[in-house]
């Protein structure tokens, strides 16, 4: 958490002798994934992620070429997991399938530097990202054999149940981004491919994410 304050710190130093005007830009980007980080999948296991990414994004643009740019960016991805589980010796084993499907927001704080060529402006970022991942799991026993045939006979229940569950939490990491900005009359399109990685919870993959950001209100 720390670490993340570094941003609006730094923007505060670096810009609070100036006296150059400060703005506003809002907008939305959409995207999706470059990538499949879904290198953990194997025979038992398979990962799904959703084909587009998107939301709403604020940028306050400082001197100096300097702006910090905030997003919140929705996404989902699933995994089907299966096992086997033998209860006793002689007993068929029981397959046991779950399935986790994932809603997660992903809300990058980055300080970005445009430079200015012309009318094309390329720029690069880089920052910290939150991610608040909500997870609900679906779980099922099943029994390839005539009933009761994978339960031992002193077994003390005679049949076993899945269930469903559910638990969310923030991850985080750090993010980076380089990308174009296309002034039109009325709007800026920023096209852009952003590095992510999360240093806690699970999955720790290196993302890559393909976004076009649609912005008004900056006109300098």
């Amino acid at each position: 958490m720390r670490y993340s304050l570094l941003i609006p710190l730094l923007s505060c130093g670096l810009f609070a002798q100036t006296d150059k005007a400060f703005s506003v830009s809002a907008g939305v980007k959409i995207g999706a994934p470059v990538n499949d980080p879904s290198s953990r999948s194997s025979v038992f296991n398979t990962y799904t992620q959703s084909r587009w990414t998107g939301g709403p994004t604020v940028e306050l643009h400082l001197p100096y070429h300097f702006s910090i740019e905030f997003d919140a960016l929705y996404r989902t991805f699933r995994t089907n997991s299966t096992s086997i589980i033998q209860l006793g010796q002689n007993v068929i084993p029981y397959t046991l399938s779950s399935l986790a499907t994932n809603t997660v927001w992903d809300l990058p704080l980055m300080l970005k530097y445009r430079f200015h060529l012309g009318p094309v402006r390329p720029f690069v970022s880089a920052g910290f990202m939150w991610t608040h991942q909500s997870t609900d799991i679906s779980s099922w026993y099943t029994c390839p054999g005539p009933q009761g045939s994978c339960l031992p006979s002193d077994y003390p229940f005679r049949d076993l149940r899945g269930g469903q569950y559910s638990y969310s939490g923030f991850e985080n990491g750090p993010v980076a981004g380089a990308g174009l900005d296309f002034r039109t009359h009325s709007v800026t399109i920023s096209p852009e491919l952003r590095f992510s990685r999360l240093t806690n919870g699970y999955p720790r993959d290196n993302r890559f994410t393909a976004l076009v950001g649609f912005t008004f209100g900056h006109r300098r």
